[in-house]
């Protein structure tokens, strides 16, 4: 029996990583875009289908259910993997809240809908046979702690983990597997886009604003390049070889740690006591030296 998996966000980074993967490996793909430019990414791919969907919206989640159930007939959808996502960063007291919302509905709200939507074409593989369906939610080494100046990615990727245990509950009751991924640090266009907003935010800041937060955000930014030039940090292709081999999996683990640094931050930073996380992150970010300064 053919597999089918859908992608969301497969035009960047880990979604495009993975949905050429998948297609390599045989599966017929339902891959998401949002801009019509996008969309030759895609549709140059052997054995993939590019699906346009803003996650965000019910009209297109409707179109995209209709397309993709016509093509799987009774076979139904094998996987889903709930991969779109996007990033921000400001201090806190200067985020904006429509584009706080903006990330809780992508990062948060959209693997709530689009699974919730696609459920009947997955509880549909329990009548076909052969292995359960599954969904695989991908998270971030941020749902598992907290950084300076990413407060609503921080809230959108714990909100991830949470909504994953409780879907694992739920979901088995329909023969669907519900996995949560976890991936470090990446060397994905959202790196670089998110050490770009900070400074973006920085020059959109007020004249005190920029004053408190100059030299924080060019050692943040320092921070970020240092990261995107690491060779340690996985590569969107090494995180879509894992995903991969996650749904390939018949009787998938609720968590994959996906990355060394993904794996020290679940188990060991993220156990440790509250007061030393709190120095790491002060110590890193240069946090105290701003402290005493507009003490």
């Amino acid at each position: 029996m053919r597999k089918s998996v859908l992608v969301t966000g497969g035009t960047s980074g880990i979604g495009h990583a993975t949905t050429v993967a998948f297609a390599a490996r045989g599966y017929d793909v339902f891959a998401t875009y949002r801009k019509e430019t996008d969309r030759e990414k895609l549709s140059v791919l052997d054995g993939v289908r590019p699906v346009r969907m803003d996650v965000t919206d019910r009209g297109d989640l409707d179109e995209a259910y209709d397309l993709v159930a016509g093509e799987v007939g009774e076979a139904g959808l094998y996987a889903v993997v709930n991969n779109a996502g996007i990033g921000h960063s400001a201090p806190f007291e200067y985020v904006d809240e429509t584009t706080a919302r903006r990330v809780l509905e992508v990062n948060l709200l959209a693997p709530y809908r689009v699974t919730q939507k696609f459920v009947p074409l997955l509880a549909a593989r329990r009548t076909a046979g052969g292995p359960h369906a599954r969904v695989v939610n991908v998270a971030s080494w941020a749902g598992l702690v907290s950084a300076p100046y990413i407060s609503f990615y921080n809230a959108s990727k714990f909100g991830v983990v949470g909504l994953t245990e409780s879907m694992f509950y739920d979901l088995r009751l329909l023969g669907i597997h519900a996995v949560l991924a976890v991936p470090g640090v990446t060397k994905t266009p959202l790196l670089g886009k998110t050490t770009a907003d900070g400074t973006a935010s920085l020059d959109a800041l007020s004249a005190e604003g920029r004053e408190r937060y100059r030299e924080l955000f060019a050692h943040y930014a320092a921070l970020g390049v240092g990261s995107q030039n690491s060779r340690f940090l996985a590569t969107p292709e090494k995180v879509a070889r894992k995903l991969v081999r996650i749904v390939d999996t018949p009787k998938p683990r609720f968590k994959y740690d996906i990355g060394l640094d993904a794996t020290l931050v679940d188990k060991v930073v993220s156990r440790l006591p509250w007061s030393v996380r709190a120095t790491l992150n002060t110590r890193m970010y240069r946090l105290g030296r701003a402290s005493a300064a507009h003490a």
